[in-house]
């Protein structure tokens, strides 16, 4: 669970970034000021990552000695103590149907994930008509909704684990089920809303949120396959579902003619 609640992070940030951004927009230093802000604190946090994070615990001299033998020892069991590791099984990754499963979930999400983290600012301005200050924060709460069902989940796939009722791939797959199906069923919901803006905003909350089921799906089934190979896998799973992403906002682009409206009074 540890694994899982680490990776809510992003979440996090894109709870804490989106209102910031309305307010420093709004502000009268404008909006170049969210990328001054946003780009110190990333510097900020860089140099901090450079001199207190480690590559592994065999390198981390301050951490306690019997952590570190916990950690390895859950990791390379009787190989723990060898001075050299097993080499990195490339052939037996590139030919797991497993490995190809968990990225293609990886990716699918990805394109989605970035097609809202993109274009939703754009259309609660454009569509739906919020002011810039509204804007920020209500295009953070279906962030927050994910931020927060994806711990609610977590112990729920615990629960599920330690029960005895369902196996370990029936929880994977129950559950990212629902956290790649649930959004996918109210964003089309959302499609028929018309400029009911509220209803809209309340299907985009619980579309994104239930995508935090991902993380007790596909995200932590990297340990689940190869807790010895897990960074290696989601290096490879996460670099090509971001290179998914990338064509989000540029296909979105190409398929929005002009500017959308609603053309309706809002109240």
């Amino acid at each position: 669970m540890n694994a899982k609640v680490l990776l809510k992070g992003a979440q996090f940030g894109t709870v804490i970034s989106m209102p910031l951004s309305g307010l420093l927009s709004a502000s009268s230093a404008g909006w170049p000021s969210i990328f001054y802000v946003f780009g110190g604190v990333g510097t900020l946090w860089c140099v901090a990552f450079l001199f207190f994070i480690y590559e592994d615990p065999e390198t981390n001299k301050k951490m306690n000695g019997e952590e570190r033998k916990y950690i390895l020892n859950a990791l390379w069991g009787a190989e723990a103590n060898q001075a050299r590791k097993p080499p990195i099984p490339w052939k037996s990754i590139v030919t797991s149907m497993a490995f190809w499963a968990i990225l293609v979930a990886h990716m699918g999400q990805n394109y989605g994930y970035e097609t809202l983290m993109t274009e939703l600012p754009t259309y609660m301005k454009q569509v739906l008509k919020f002011n810039i200050k509204s804007n920020g924060t209500l295009s953070a709460l279906p962030y927050l909704a994910m931020w927060l069902f994806s711990m609610f989940i977590s112990h729920i796939a615990d629960w599920m684990l330690i029960s005895g009722y369902f196996t370990h791939t029936a929880v994977r797959k129950i559950l990212n089920g629902i956290g790649q199906y649930g959004p996918a069923i109210a964003l089309t919901a959302a499609s028929f809303t018309g400029c009911n803006r509220w209803l809209t905003v309340a299907l985009l909350t619980i579309g994104v949120g239930f995508n935090g089921g991902i993380y007790s799906g596909f995200k932590i089934n990297h340990l689940d396959i190869s807790p010895r190979f897990a960074g290696i896998l989601m290096s490879f799973t996460n670099c090509l579902a971001n290179l998914a992403g990338l064509l989000a906002p540029i296909y979105a682009g190409n398929i929005i003619k002009g500017e959308v409206s609603c053309f309706l009074m809002f109240q």
